[in-house]
């Protein structure tokens, strides 16, 4: 019995050589049907949902008859395959994949709509490809001018069938094709996200400018073009962004705003400015809230430094997904009820959800459709009735924890939810298909669809050890990865001490409000006051010297694995994060900049010591120090204030993993 998934984009790649084979087969084979297959190694960067560890898939002879290949059948076998690399050596193929799993154990992955393109001069055997869409008036029914005012207006362009539409695959450019000449192609970017529905892609440019220039012809003769997409040598792609950085001119809106209607700005209206006095209440109310957080703390008998704590509120309310690790029995789901007691939250505003290893996907989690008996049958996770009262009282801020999430695949039970993260918005949940809507006996509870707001703030804890899974690069791009660390044991003492005196005055306190307060959630911190936490700047501002780091970084990341790097998504989430600093954090910006690095980009260095030694460096286990390393060096080229000290002991001890057991752990 088979079960299959098919990625219907466009993969780029190359008749692998004999010995590059994952399987050990040569890369021509004769299979028992008397055909030909052969192997493909993939040479361009595929989207973020395809298997990493793919290097390599099949294709059947059958394809290529389109494309004057014949496999003559009475000739010798030699002969046969012979010919057959003849042909394929002299092109760069293009494809569809299709996974076939044969009785849920061993997977094939197959080569399917296969199409030619002839290997430029240029190609080398290291030949990375990156992939750009190209949009054109044949394929969007636009003018050039009306598709540049939409790409402006940040509405939707038009569709590109061959390329991935999922959210952690924006392309940084895109293409437009002129119509009337066939080498004239103008370059658009640089994008950070995308949206897509039935009118096609929507782009979200990276400092809420678009910029273009036109492309060089060049540049064109040295990659590969089919229909809609453009395959682009990755050293020229990377070479085209810096391009379009330091010459593209910015895109305008060209006609002028029709009376009474709004004009079109690359800023922010004055309804989202805040005044100076409400700046000062939000700092105020925002401090008294991180005092009351750390002396919930001390109650609880939570031994963190208080720079944790900080790191952790701030983590909360940038609004990605927050996952505190650590040793279990230190206090990590503790951590978040003591953050729940310090916003005086309610029970139906906090849920803590145990995962269970079973959870196979979302319906696990959120229920699923009864179609025999017209019902929908929530989970029994408790979780949508937490999602159902957020939905209805919309001032009440609700945070939910997912207790040890990680026994079961976060990236499948937790699928919808990483969606919702990508948004600045509400996001509509599916639960199930609107057509069954009206013959649903409980869609008044449960509609088809249900609005999950920024008032539920999604947290998670997890235990690094043999009984858990580990997490993909789809959830640690959304994700502030916090471990914690307990203070030294004679510390804890004198804290104790503190925590005693604390709980003293906490029982005088409640002895006096017990007459006059009936109702905990009276002072409550609402959503409209947490939300005034939030720092109103929406553009990324990093220091010149910084970014300039996470460029470099990212260039030596991609060094390491195509498919790591300082993405647009991780560079503007370590912004939100600076700006986002309470204004009394005993954390300094140099200091966030460190555990940022430590939380956003280390946490997805994993592999093997030939991957990552060059840039780890080697661990000498007599002056038990690091040697040789590019992370290091790169580093070094900060300025002193930037002591990195998180950052250079993780390395440190990535690095002494590589050295002890080959990979990091």
């Amino acid at each position: 019995m088979y079960s299959n998934k098919k990625w219907e984009i466009d993969f780029a790649g190359v008749l692998a050589n004999d010995g590059e084979v994952s399987t050990g087969r040569n890369t021509i084979i004769l299979n028992r049907n008397n055909n030909l297959q052969f192997y493909i190694r993939l040479i361009s960067t595929p989207p973020k949902n395809f298997p990493r560890q793919v290097k390599d898939v099949c294709g059947y002879t059958d394809d290529l008859s389109n494309f004057s290949f014949y496999d003559d059948k009475t000739l010798p076998e030699n002969e046969r395959k012979e010919a057959l690399r003849n042909f394929l050596d002299r092109y760069i193929l293009i494809f569809h994949i299709e996974l076939k799993k044969r009785d849920g154990i061993k997977e094939y992955h197959i080569a399917r709509n296969i199409r030619v393109v002839r290997k430029n001069d240029s190609f080398r055997p290291n030949t990375i490809l990156e992939p750009v869409p190209v949009f054109s008036e044949e394929t969007t029914n636009r003018t050039k001018n009306v598709f540049e005012q939409q790409l402006y207006s940040r509405k939707y362009i038009g569709d590109n069938k061959q390329v991935s539409k999922d959210d952690d695959d924006t392309p940084s450019i895109i293409l437009w094709k002129d119509s009337q000449e066939n080498d004239a192609y103008t370059l658009y970017g640089w994008f950070e996200k995308h949206e897509n529905a039935l009118g096609g892609f929507k782009f979200h440019p990276f400092n809420n400018q678009v910029k273009w220039l036109p492309l060089n012809v060049n540049y064109i003769f040295e990659s590969y073009t089919h229909e809609e997409l453009l395959f682009m040598d990755s050293n020229l792609h990377e070479e085209l962004q810096e391009v379009l950085e330091e010459n593209g001119e910015p895109l305008i809106r060209e006609e002028e705003p029709i009376k009474g209607e709004q004009s079109y700005s690359y800023g922010y209206s004055k309804m989202e400015q805040v005044t100076k006095d409400e700046e000062l209440e939000s700092v105020d109310k925002e401090k008294e809230f991180m005092d009351s957080f750390v002396t919930e703390c001390k109650i609880m008998g939570l031994y963190y430094d208080t720079k944790d704590l900080y790191n952790f509120h701030t983590a909360m309310k940038t609004g990605s997904l927050v996952i505190l690790a650590g040793m279990s029995g230190t206090g990590k789901s503790k951590l978040v009820q003591a953050y729940t007691r310090a916003l005086k939250l309610s029970k139906d505003q906090s849920k803590l959800i145990p995962v269970r290893p079973f959870w196979k996907d979302d319906a696990d989690v959120i229920g699923y459709l009864d179609t025999l008996n017209n019902v929908y049958r929530p989970g029994d996770s408790g979780l949508m009735s937490t999602l159902i009262r957020a939905n209805e009282y919309e001032d009440d801020l609700h945070i939910v924890c997912f207790d040890e999430m990680n026994l079961a695949r976060v990236e499948h039970y937790f699928s919808q939810f990483l969606s919702i993260l990508e948004t600045d918005d509400k996001h509509d949940m599916q639960l199930y298909d609107e057509e069954y809507g009206a013959k649903i006996y409980n869609q008044h509870i449960f509609p088809s669809s249900l609005t999950i707001g920024k008032n539920v703030i999604f947290v998670g804890t997890v235990n690094l050890d043999e009984t858990t899974y580990p997490f993909s690069d789809k959830v640690l791009d959304r994700a502030n990865v916090i471990t914690l660390n307990m203070r030294p044991y004679n510390e804890i003492l004198k804290m104790e001490e503190e925590r005693l005196e604390e709980l003293s005055k906490l029982n005088k306190q409640t002895k006096k409000e017990e007459s006059t307060t009936t109702n905990k959630r009276k002072n409550s911190v609402t959503f409209d006051i947490y939300s005034s936490f939030k720092s109103k700047e929406q553009k990324i501002s990093l220091l010149t010297e910084e970014s300039t780091f996470l460029w470099e970084l990212d260039k030596a990341l991609k060094g390491c694995n195509r498919n790591i790097g300082v993405g647009w998504r991780i560079l503007r989430q370590i912004s939100v994060f600076l700006n986002n600093l309470p204004k009394d954090s005993p954390l300094s910006r140099e200091e966030a900049f460190d555990i940022q690095l430590v939380q956003r980009i280390l946490t997805k260095i994993r592999g093997s010591e030939e991957q990552f030694m060059e840039l780890l460096g080697r661990y000498n286990l007599d002056t038990k120090e690091v040697e040789d390393s590019k992370f290091l060096e790169l580093l070094s080229e900060m300025p002193m204030a930037y002591k990195f000290t998180q950052a250079k002991n993780l390395i440190k001890e990535k690095a002494k993993e590589l050295r002890l057991h080959g990979h990091t752990i």
